[in-house]
């Protein structure tokens, strides 16, 4: 029997990602050496993917990221700071999702439009129980098809379920703790404001790593299984594909969806798991640099900020001459398409053939990350961490430090509650008090008019109008024929 398996730790957390790093951090910042842990992490290297879209940068709004910052002295910068802007007096453009479209400004509007009544209706105390699909929300919403197609494509790559898989109410509460759908759309848009760490992310694990200690990492241990004993004082029993049983009081896990549906429970693991249609015509993202010799795009008036749906690519500009972004795709998409893909997408929108010819390409790609609701804990001792069941920006890099710091002081309550006070609770859940926002009769009407609510309400008044007048009409030729027979 290994040493693994003679200790019993008072909490063991599944996974060494951003997440897992943050609750050892915060567990050993309340305790330090009075509990016992361990992480585990399936492969050779902590931090998990901080490269993909979703986590290449935080705002100013981004509460627990710019502390955790700023706490372990990580210097943070504006993207605009990080690209030379040779052409400063020049004006350059973006891409966005209106380009080229001959209804391209009513679409914005409408785009725009809903996501106002979006927030209105996901910024209340409690949301509405609307068990509407979503698609045919959007179909009785927006009158055109190129709104339609931005936000089946939006709502598609924040929560990675397609609006035909969704309720009203699930769409509402994703929302909800993603902040707002428009700060949803605005995170994945580059912005000059966005913030990053002048080290990387990959220096903001370092030094979790050394606070935490190496040596309560446990590398290459991907969890197979997850049991609760049946005795008084439960235990929890951590299988790993070694064979090797980890045994806890508690046990968090801080892996992402695809993973935690792969680890078998027992008992049978909550009923809350839900996977995407996997025959849904995007399932992967490939996240990709794409090296040039000189940003050559800016030559053709172009900023290298790319938003298209209709492609299903984003891309921005991250330095001199390297493009960065994400390409949406189905599975079966090979390596060799998924670049020719992006390259001639790039030269088509950018405006320039040398685009095709790129100096160096990378990508990696992954599982399209998907989101569903998570109860905080499972029978207590199970307790789930990650940016999925974060309540503030979830799926994004404050989604998963706020998730670790929550599963950490919720550990702490089972194992050793008198070390949290009322700070730590409010510091977890960082609710902002717009979600106790009440709007009138009055409020609610303008955010819901839209251009399909106005087109309804003309054609209404259009068909009342012309039955008003066949009734006239036929109304004087009555009245005619009454006077020519009294005649």
């Amino acid at each position: 029997m290994s040493n693994s398996e003679e200790t019993i730790f008072d909490i063991l957390i599944i996974g060494a990602g951003l997440s897992g790093l943050c609750a050892a951090k915060r567990i050993q910042d309340k305790c330090c050496s009075q509990v016992s842990f361990k992480l585990l992490e399936q492969s050779s290297k902590v931090g998990g993917q901080l490269d993909g879209f979703q986590s290449r940068w935080i705002t100013g709004n981004h509460f627990h990221a710019i502390e955790l910052c700023r706490e372990l002295g990580c210097e943070l910068c504006e993207l605009a700071q990080m690209t030379e802007n040779d052409q400063a007096e020049k004006k350059l453009r973006d891409v966005d999702p209106w380009q080229g479209m001959i209804f391209g400004p009513l679409a914005k509007i409408e785009s725009d439009r809903l996501m106002t009544e979006i927030d209105s209706l996901s910024s209340t105390r409690f949301i509405i129980d609307d068990p509407l699909n979503m698609d045919t929300f959007l179909e009785r919403k927006l009158l055109l098809d190129e709104s339609r197609d931005f936000f089946r494509f939006l709502i598609k790559i924040s929560c990675g379920f397609f609006p035909n898989e969704l309720t009203v109410t699930d769409w509402l509460k994703f929302c909800r703790s993603m902040s707002s759908v428009r700060n949803v759309y605005e995170m994945l848009r580059v912005k000059g404001t966005h913030l990053v760490p002048l080290e990387g992310w990959s220096g903001l694990v370092e030094k979790l790593v050394r606070i935490v200690g190496e040596e309560n990492i446990a590398h290459s241990c991907k969890v197979t299984r997850l049991e609760l004993t049946a005795e008084e004082d439960c235990l929890v029993l951590v299988t790993d594909e070694n064979g090797c049983i980890w045994k806890g009081r508690t046990a968090i896990c801080a892996i992402p969806c695809d993973d935690l549906r792969r680890i078998d429970f027992a008992p049978s693991r909550p009923m809350f798991f839900r996977q995407p249609n996997s025959n849904a015509n995007i399932t992967h993202v490939s996240n990709f640099k794409v090296y040039y010799e000189t940003s050559i795009w800016k030559d053709h008036g172009f900023s290298g900020n790319v938003f298209l749906p209709a492609y299903r690519i984003v891309c921005f500009e991250r330095g001199q001459g390297l493009l960065e972004g994400s390409f949406f795709h189905m599975e079966n998409v090979s390596e060799h398409e998924v670049r020719h893909a992006i390259l001639h997408i790039l030269s088509l929108n950018l405006k320039c053939h040398s685009l095709l010819n790129a100096v160096k390409f990378e990508a990696r790609r992954q599982v399209l990350p998907f989101y569903f609701e998570v109860p905080p804990s499972f029978r207590r001792s199970v307790i789930f961490a990650s940016s999925n069941a974060s309540c503030w920006y979830r799926g994004f890099i404050n989604g998963s430090i706020q998730g670790g710091v929550k599963a950490a002081v919720l550990a702490l309550l089972e194992v050793r509650p008198q070390t949290i006070n009322f700070k730590d609770v409010t510091d977890m859940q960082c609710i902002h008090f717009k979600y106790f926002q009440r709007h009138s009769g009055l409020e609610r009407f303008w955010y819901s008019v839209n251009l399909s609510s106005v087109s309804r309400f003309v054609a209404v008044a259009a068909t009342v109008a012309a039955a008003f007048t066949v009734l006239i009409g036929f109304t004087k030729n009555v009245i005619g024929i009454s006077e020519f027979e009294t005649e």
